[in-house]
């Protein structure tokens, strides 16, 4: 009489769990990140997605430009980037004409650029982690424009303007002044508002974020470079690495089957306990007749 209701118990938490597994499952199919065993990086929409197993890697032809990520199993910050670019992009970087450490919120990252070739300009962000070396990288193939992407420390972080950061890339990369450009009227992107300059044959870009300025270089040929300072900067706001759970699912769904078996068992204990007490009232019954 109780095994209905029981089983009938039994089956509907199944149904609640796998319910749940599946709404799970689907809500990680939406959302708009590349997933590897090791981190999350956000899909780049209108990017060709060229990503693999363990690596997201996007491409735009258009620019000639490709933002990849990749954990290198290396220690060494130089030795890691000099190996996944190679691996990548059959490119071999010497020493960089941009190199500065920043302090974001995930850890401290070494901000490297690189003139590969009269084509090829390289720009990565790169940091130690305990699987490795996180590097993210910017390449750029066009030759007729040389574009670089970096993130600075703020000089004086009590300015909400990128200005200061501006002069300081302009005449490390470039070799210009900022009094050669001239400010433009600044861009609303979905990373953020970037102030903007502009002159003869170069175009600079900066948005404040914290206490950093992220800034974007083009020379030579005009482009779209909003488009790839901000697919750049949404990807290193976007990036986090992959917290490994799997040992607590695995203990949750323990608690939750020990909890399920307790519950049927306690349900066909009470039944066996309701069926001896039928009988005995039967008994007791039959003998007062």
């Amino acid at each position: 009489m109780m095994m209905k209701p029981a089983i009938t118990i039994a089956a509907l938490l199944c149904a609640l769990l796998t319910i749940g597994l599946v709404s799970a499952q689907d809500d990680e199919a939406k959302t708009p990140y590349f997933q590897s065993r090791s981190f999350n990086a956000p899909i780049l929409a209108g990017w060709e997605n060229q990503s693999g197993e363990d690596f997201a890697q996007f491409h735009w032809a258009e620019a000639s430009a490709t933002i990849r990520t990749a954990i290198v199993p290396l220690d060494d910050i130089s030795d890691a980037v000099g190996a996944d670019l190679s691996e990548a992009f059959g490119i071999a970087v010497g020493q960089p004409i941009y190199r500065d450490k920043v302090n974001l919120a995930d850890g401290t990252w070494s901000a490297l650029v690189y003139d590969v070739d009269e084509a090829t300009t390289a720009s990565v962000m790169a940091r130690l982690a305990s699987a490795g070396t996180l590097v993210i990288s910017f390449v750029e193939q066009d030759p007729a424009a040389r574009i670089a992407l970096l993130t600075m420390a703020q000089t004086d972080d009590a300015l909400d303007d990128p200005t200061p950061e501006i002069a300081i890339a302009v005449e490390s990369i470039a070799g210009r002044s900022l009094s050669e450009l001239t400010r433009a009227e600044s861009v609303l992107l979905p990373s953020g508002e970037w102030t903007v300059y502009a002159g003869e044959a170069m175009s600079a870009m900066g948005m404040v974020f914290g206490n950093d300025s992220y800034i974007a270089l083009r020379e030579g040929a005009p482009g779209d470079l909003a488009a790839l300072a901000d697919a750049w900067n949404r990807t290193l706001l976007g990036f986090f690495i992959t917290p490994d759970n799997s040992q607590y699912l695995a203990l949750g769904l323990a608690v939750v089957f020990v909890i399920l078996g307790a519950l049927v068992g306690s349900l066909f204990w009470r039944e066996r306990g309701l069926r001896k007490d039928l009988a005995l009232l039967e008994q007791l019954a039959g003998e007062d007749e």
